[in-house]
């Protein structure tokens, strides 16, 4: 999936068959009661951090609360979230075998995303707002402290 210019995406289900590249440029948005994007295998995200990206995840159903979900049975990989001030995504991202790169400037103002991964790369200007249940999501445990394992 190459997404590039204005997309909207109707609501429900999306199974992808390859990698997701959202390009730089492009404005990608939801409608309805959301989205769930289920990546196969071991394929990605690459978001370019001068795309505007608002999505948000389904409000009921199976995947009530999930946005990204990355098959459990792929391989290692990396997807990449670049975020612009502009960029929103509501939802859980779970990659549980990759790595996720939440880079840019995601604001988060009015949304919340949830990050489930193998690994986490933060870098840039991202404001996250963890508690999600107002929006059909169930709260993860955060640890109240973050350490550097080397």
């Amino acid at each position: 999936m190459d997404l590039k210019g204005d997309v909207t995406l109707s609501e429900g289900v999306y199974v992808v068959q390859g990698s997701l590249k959202i390009n730089a440029g492009a404005v990608v948005t939801s409608t309805g009661s959301g989205v769930t994007i289920f990546m196969a295998g071991s394929n990605t995200v690459s978001m370019n951090g001068n795309a505007k990206v608002t999505l948000s995840a389904q409000t009921s159903g199976t995947y009530s609360g999930v946005l990204f979900y990355g098959d459990r049975n792929g391989n290692a990989a990396q997807s990449t979230f670049n975020g612009t001030a502009n960029s929103l995504l509501t939802g859980a991202i779970y990659f549980p075998r990759q790595q996720v790169n939440y880079l840019g400037n995601f604001s988060g103002t009015g949304g919340c995303t949830q990050v489930v991964a193998n690994t986490i790369q933060w870098s840039g200007s991202t404001t996250v707002k963890q508690d999600c249940t107002s929006l059909g999501m169930r709260q993860i445990p955060a640890a109240p402290s973050v350490a550097v394992v080397e």
